[in-house]
């Protein structure tokens, strides 16, 4: 059986747009089914057709849901200067309070940040005066050792020349020892 085939209702919701008919069909079903259940099994159920009327109401006015999302930026440039001059006292008093206390944690935060920053250039600052100590204080025992070691270089050329000298004199005392000796031996007389 074909929906497009039968004559459309002015009123029907088939007129409306032929796709969702079966989908209207069916939810009029289920709802006619679903009210009978109810009101077998719940007292209640007198209040519950309300809502399901409202439902179908809602269910009427799908086919206009495009252009009501075509209007609804529309209405939201139209009414939001009004959203904004309705607010209450409270909300704007709620408001400034909540900026107030995000700007003094800002203060607080920034205060936190800068003194933070200070202490570490402070530090820095010392750190770096202490390299250029050791640096100095290097730099002279460098030139201190460099001192030693030509003083230590001159100390052994000094032995060295007086141990040369020493020999030499060594030597010569040996040979003049010698010659002393020789010449004892020769002024001696010879005994018979």
């Amino acid at each position: 059986m074909n929906d497009d085939a039968k004559p459309l209702k002015s009123g029907s919701s088939a007129a409306r747009q032929p796709s969702h008919a079966n989908v209207d069909r069916l939810i009029d079903l289920a709802s006619d089914k679903n009210r009978a259940e109810l009101s077998r099994t719940d007292p209640d159920a007198a209040e519950q057709p309300k809502d399901k009327s409202m439902w179908k109401i809602l269910l009427q006015l799908r086919p206009f849901l495009p252009y009501i999302a075509r209007m609804v930026p529309v209405l939201d440039v139209a009414l939001g200067p009004l959203q904004h001059a309705g607010l209450s006292h409270e909300v704007r008093e709620s408001i400034a309070q909540s900026t107030a206390k995000i700007q003094s944690i800002q203060r607080d935060l920034s205060a936190a940040v800068t003194s933070a920053v200070e202490v570490q250039a402070v530090q820095l600052k010392r750190l770096e005066e202490e390299v250029t100590r050791l640096r100095e204080t290097a730099e002279i025992q460098a030139r201190a050792q460099a001192l030693l070691v030509e003083d230590l270089r001159s100390l052994g050329r000094l032995f060295r020349f007086a141990m040369i000298g020493g020999a030499i004199g060594l030597v010569a005392l040996i040979a003049m020892s010698a010659i002393l000796l020789m010449q004892a031996a020769a002024l001696r007389p010879v005994s018979p």
